[in-house]
């Protein structure tokens, strides 16, 4: 043992805790392996020390927890009541090793479990503000994510591949999927494979891969789900929600959307605009104090844009659905949309409370009240037509994600329905969603957009 170790030691233990509190997990165990004495002060059950050495990686979870809403705290409680700190960092710590090892021999073992811990890295990040002449936003959750899959072996093995090996509905023979040469995307695997929610919800985000972003299969199979007339429909209230009148957000479509908007928000942007995507841009933010009134962040700018497939190879691809073979789109390209402007405001009106196309009808979370809003779309560059947006945002059952309307006037006809989920929570990154005819016309034409504050979409 050292002299500074045997000086450490005959100190006080509140002094000694004291300065442990000062030094990352790996000084803390290096520090407790000096000799049989200093290894009493790093147990699991000195929890203060082990609280200092977590909020040297991570934000202070509170800080996230106290964001959310009633429904979803309730459900949180009995996690912060048991939250052990020693036990919450080893996990962390064991999932960021298993990401870093070449095999990734723990992840194929147990994806859950990593996965999941990396998603509860993201739900509880917060940010610290800094008033300068502009706001900055830092949270260690983020910085440590951004630089582990930075440095990770195989970083997209890991939000596409693992789960595979324990799905029960697998159809593709393994070799599929481990052959170097024939890269998966668990987009590939199309509608037909049930995909658990952790999966999906880490493949949005995380953000567009290289491996989907440069795959005919990945987009062919993408639209398979998003140009699926039978993916949504009245019990879903034609958005990316189950379709079982609860209200809930569908995963696995919301995955298909962002897998193919994020291509398609980088074909219709300006070069001075960049496509929000990765941790950073889904965590929520605190809603904010200057206007407790728009609790969602709705008056603001937006840029976003919309896709469809020609109506013909639609209408083809549906039919084709009912047979034993389905059409392949991996040969058809759909149109994009100019980049649209939205300038939106609160606009709680009689008119628009009262409106019957923005009546929610399936169940959402009341913790917080229906926001009514309206404003205008114009496309990019300026110049063109306005086109007449009002429309509404309540939160999702649960109380975490939330649900988007617009209503699209154009030449002074109700036009399209838009429904989206903001699936980072509330002001956390863009609204994933899908289009529709107001009516909702059977086998009428829809597809996916997207939305995003412009505040994100600003190339640094």
């Amino acid at each position: 043992m050292s002299i500074q170790s045997t000086q450490l030691i005959e100190l006080a233990p509140e002094l000694l805790e004291l300065i442990l509190s000062f030094l990352g997990p790996r000084d803390v165990v290096s520090f407790g392996r000096t000799c049989q004495r200093a290894n009493p002060f790093i147990q699991p059950r000195n929890q203060l020390l082990w609280r200092s050495a977590f909020l040297h990686l991570f934000d202070d979870p509170n800080h996230a927890w106290t964001l959310l809403m009633p429904a979803a705290r309730a459900k949180n409680r009995r996690r912060e009541s048991t939250w052990d700190w020693f036990v919450e960092l080893s996990r962390r710590l064991k999932a960021s090793k298993a990401v870093c090892q070449p095999s990734n021999a723990d992840l194929v073992t147990n994806p859950e479990l990593a996965i999941t811990t990396f998603l509860d890295i993201v739900e509880t990040a917060s940010y610290s503000f800094v008033d300068d002449s502009e706001v900055h936003t830092m949270s260690l959750n983020v910085d440590f994510l951004e630089r582990l899959f930075a440095t990770a072996p195989n970083p997209e093995k890991i939000v596409h591949d693992y789960h595979y090996r324990h799905s029960e509905t697998m159809s593709l023979p393994l070799h599929l999927l481990t052959e170097p040469n024939r890269p998966i995307t668990r987009s590939m695997m199309g509608r037909r494979v049930a995909i658990p929610d952790w999966a999906s919800r880490f493949h949005i985000f995380y953000g567009i891969t290289s491996r989907e972003e440069d795959s005919i299969r990945a987009k062919a199979a993408a639209r398979a789900i998003v140009y699926d007339w039978a993916v949504s429909g009245p019990s879903a209230e034609h958005g990316p929600l189950v379709q079982d009148n609860s209200g809930t957000v569908n995963w696995q479509t919301l995955e298909a959307i962002s897998s193919l908007m994020h291509r398609i928000f980088e074909i219709a942007r300006s070069p001075h605009i960049k496509t929000p995507s990765g941790f950073r841009n889904n965590i929520a933010r605190p809603m904010d104090v200057l206007d407790p009134d728009d609790w969602a962040g709705v008056s603001r700018t937006w840029l976003g844009t919309y896709a469809f497939l020609d109506y013909r190879a639609l209408a083809q691809y549906n039919f084709a659905n009912q047979l034993e073979y389905p059409l392949d789109l991996g040969a058809y390209e759909e149109s994009c949309g100019d980049l649209m402007r939205l300038e939106l405001d609160i606009d709680n009106s009689d008119e628009l409370q009262q409106d019957p196309r923005l009546q929610i009808r399936l169940p959402y979370c009341q913790d917080l009240p229906i926001l009514h809003f309206s404003g205008t779309s114009s496309r990019s560059p300026p110049g063109r037509p306005l086109i007449l947006v009002r429309g509404c945002v309540c939160l999702v059952p649960g109380g975490r994600e939330v649900r988007w309307r617009f209503i699209i006037n154009y030449a002074g006809e109700d036009q399209w329905q838009l429904e989206g989920v903001q699936p980072g929570g509330i002001r956390a990154g863009g609204i994933y969603g899908l289009w529709s005819h107001v009516d909702h016309d059977e086998n009428g034409p829809s597809g996916p957009f997207y939305y995003a504050p412009i505040d994100l979409c600003k190339d640094p």
